[in-house]
């Protein structure tokens, strides 16, 4: 079984590259053979190397996957941003559940030491501020989706104490790096469109994705 997860973490690393060599050399149109199928293949990893397959905990991750999923492919098509941010917005929200419900008799780390997590509202803060003008109609959309990502990123902070050390570390290291990915999407999208940066938005995604997973099986074992 580890195996068999094993193979599909290094599939699903093989499509990333090819993904982000697509992403490069800005072929949006055979990104529809990579892109799509980067979440499902974290998804069949994940139920293949869960040990248990039955649970809240095991349905959070499936059903965040599967709003990822979407997410992806709404993005992809023109005039689907707020139905794709509503799914990866929903995604968030059973991360979110997944890291409060996990061990749940325990304190977390900003439960004993709260202003650890004050970084995390300031940069929000700021990040929304100096991206205000750019949004236009999308100011209430964005701010939501900012509260609720940043939201995610405490609550992977909180997972520390709570659990062992190499599940926090993973998703600590998870939430932070997809709040950089949409940080530069934020920023590539309504700001300062550049190619290096949408590489850096589906390095960082794909690797936020793998390192949640990852996390959720080691918090199993």
């Amino acid at each position: 079984m580890k195996q068999r997860t094993g193979l599909l973490f290094i599939l699903f690393g093989i499509i990333t590259l090819a993904d982000l060599l697509l992403t490069w050399f800005n072929q949006n149109e055979l990104r529809w053979f990579t892109k799509p199928l980067l979440i499902p293949i974290l998804a069949i990893a994940f139920y293949i190397g869960s040990a248990k397959k039955s649970g809240q905990l095991f349905y959070y991750i499936l059903l965040a996957l599967f709003l990822s999923w979407g997410g992806d492919v709404l993005l992809q098509m023109k005039g689907m941003f707020i139905p794709g941010l509503i799914s990866f917005l929903l995604a968030h929200v059973f991360y979110i559940l997944y890291f409060i419900k996990t061990n749940p008799a325990k304190k977390g780390l900003l439960q004993f030491q709260p202003l650890i997590g004050l970084p995390v509202l300031v940069y929000i803060i700021i990040f929304l501020y100096l991206l205000y003008p750019f949004l236009d109609a999308l100011k209430i959309p964005v701010t939501v989706y900012g509260i609720t990502i940043g939201t995610m990123l405490l609550m992977a902070i909180n997972t520390k104490r709570k659990l062992t050390d190499d599940a926090s570390t993973l998703f600590f290291n998870g939430a932070l790096q997809f709040v950089i990915s949409d940080s530069i999407l934020a920023v590539n999208l309504f700001a300062y469109p550049n190619q290096v940066l949408s590489l850096c938005v589906m390095a960082t995604y794909a690797s936020a994705q793998y390192l949640i997973v990852k996390g959720a099986l080691v918090n199993e074992g």
